[in-house]
C-alpha cells in the first residue's frame, strides 16, 4: 500500500494544475475548488476578549467559549462535544440546524452565559461559495452528511432563523468559515505569521474570478479556502485505488466524490483497514483461519482503533489483545497483532503520505522558502504517528525550511 515519491509527485502535480484552475476560473472548472473566505488579515496575538465558537465537522458539533488573554498568552477554553445522530445528518435543514441550537442553548447553561451578548464565530466544514464574511451558500456536503434541503442556501441564515425560533436572539453570528480558516488563525495566534499554511489554506493568494469591487470588499490581501475533497472525481487518483477502496467509495453516500477523503480521512481509515483485515482473515491469514463475524460487519472497526493500536508500548500487545477480545476474534495471538498492527500502520502511512503531496502542491504556488503550517482534525490530535508520519513525507516532496 505504500506509494512511491514519483506516485506522489505525479499526484502533487496534478494537484498544483487544479489550483491554478481553480483561481483562474473557480469550482466548476476545476476538482480544487480556490474559493474566497473574507477573512482579510490573522491574529497576531494581541487580541482579547470572549467568544463562542460553533463548530460542525462530521459527526461531531463542538461548542467552545474561548477566552484570548492577548500578549501572547496561551487562551482559555471550554469545549463541549456533541454527536450529531445519523438521522440528523440525512434529515432535514430544520432537523440539523435545531439541534445545533438546542446543544448551543445547553452549553449556554453549563457556562452560565445564556442570556449574555457574545460575538459568535460559525466554523462550517464543508464547502461553501462565502458571499461575505458572514454569509455563505452550501455547495456540496462531504463527511457523511447528505441533506438535500440546504444545498446552495446560506448555512448562516439557516442557523439565524433557528436561534429566532427559538428565542435565542441575544446570539449574534459575527463570522463563518471553513474549519481549515480557523485552524490558520489558531496557529498564527500562536506561532505568528510565519504560519501561512493551515493544512489546505494559501494566505494572501489572488482569486482572479473573485470580483472585490462587486462583493464590496475593501482589503489588498484575503485568506484563499483550497477545498481539494473532489480532487480525483475525475480519475487522477485510479492509479492508487485498491479494491478496497473501490468498495469504500461504492459503498459511501457520494459515489465517485471525495476521492481523496476516502484515502485519507478519519472518516474512513478504520473501515478501510477493517475491509483489509477481514480480506485477510478470509484467506486464512488471521485468527488460525477462523472466521471472525464481527468483522466482516461495516464499521466495527472504528479509526480510534488504528490510534490505540498504534499507541501501545513498543512489543506490547495489550490494546490490539483487547480489541480483538471485543470483535469475539475465536483466537489470537502476537503473529496476529503483529500483522493487525502493520496493517493500521500501512492505511496511516499511505493517508499521510497523499495528505503530504497535497500540501506540497500548495507549498510551491506559494513559493516561499521559509515556512510554518498549522494542522489539525481527529488523526493529528490523536493518532500518534501521524503528524511524523506527515512531516517526514513533506519533507521528502518538498525539502523546504519546513516546521509542521
Amino acid at each position: 500500500m505504500a506509494l512511491l515519491d514519483d506516485v506522489l509527485h505525479k499526484i502533487s502535480s496534478e494537484i498544483e494544475k487544479e489550483i491554478l484552475r481553480g483561481l483562474e476560473s473557480g469550482a466548476p472548472e476545476s476538482s480544487v475548488a480556490m474559493l474566497p473566505s473574507f477573512v482579510p488579515a490573522l491574529p497576531d496575538g494581541d487580541e482579547k476578549g470572549k467568544y463562542i465558537a460553533i463548530d460542525l465537522s462530521g459527526k461531531n458539533l463542538r461548542i467552545m467559549l474561548l477566552t484570548l488573554k492577548g500578549s501572547g498568552q496561551e487562551p482559555e477554553q471550554i469545549n463541549h462535544n456533541y454527536i450529531v445522530p445519523t438521522a440528523v445528518m440525512k434529515g432535514t435543514g430544520d432537523q440539523l440546524f435545531t439541534f445545533i441550537v438546542n446543544c448551543l442553548m445547553k452549553f449556554l447553561k453549563e457556562v452560565d452565559l445564556l442570556n449574555a451578548s457574545l460575538p459568535v464565530g460559525f466554523v462550517f466544514s464543508y464547502p461553501c461559495e462565502l458571499l461575505s464574511i458572514r454569509s455563505a451558500r452550501l455547495l456540496w456536503w462531504t463527511k457523511g452528511f447528505d441533506i438535500k434541503d440546504c444545498l446552495q442556501k446560506d448555512v448562516v441564515k439557516l442557523l439565524e432563523e433557528a436561534l429566532e425560533l427559538n428565542m435565542l436572539t441575544n446570539v449574534k453570528i459575527k463570522a463563518v468559515m471553513n474549519d481549515t480558516v480557523g485552524q490558520l488563525a489558531a496557529a498564527t495566534y500562536k506561532y505568528g505569521n510565519a504560519c501561512t499554511v493551515g493544512v489546505v489554506i494559501g494566505y494572501g493568494q489572488k482569486i482572479k474570478k473573485f470580483d472585490a469591487q462587486a462583493a464590496g470588499y475593501k482589503f489588498d490581501k484575503m485568506v484563499v479556502v483550497t477545498e481539494w475533497e473532489e480532487f480525483g472525481a475525475k480519475g487522477e487518483l485510479s492509479s492508487v485505488l485498491t479494491e478496497f477502496d473501490q468498495e469504500i467509495d461504492e459503498a459511501s453516500v457520494h459515489k465517485g466524490k471525495q476521492m481523496i477523503d476516502k484515502l485519507t480521512g478519519a472518516l474512513y481509515l478504520g473501515e478501510l483497514a477493517r475491509r483489509i483485515l477481514a480480506q485477510l482473515a478470509l484467506d486464512g491469514h488471521l485468527f488460525n483461519g477462523k472466521a471472525c463475524e464481527k468483522l466482516d460487519e461495516a464499521d466495527s472497526f472504528p479509526t480510534k482503533y488504528i490510534s490505540e493500536i498504534l499507541s501501545d508500548d513498543e512489543g506490547s500487545c495489550k490494546v490490539c489483545r483487547r480489541i480483538c477480545d471485543e470483535l469475539d476474534a475465536p483466537s489470537h495471538c502476537a503473529t496476529d497483532y503483529e500483522i493487525i498492527r502493520e496493517v493500521c500502520h500501512a492505511v496511516s502511512q499511505r493517508s499521510a503520505a497523499i495528505v503530504a503531496a497535497a500540501i506540497s502542491a500548495l507549498l510551491r504556488h506559494l513559493n516561499q522558502t521559509d515556512i510554518k503550517i498549522g494542522v489539525g482534525g481527529a488523526l493529528i490530535q490523536f493518532h500518534p504517528t501521524y503528524h511524523a508520519l506527515l512531516e517526514s513525507k513533506l519533507h521528502d516532496l518538498a525539502p523546504l525550511n519546513i516546521k509542521v
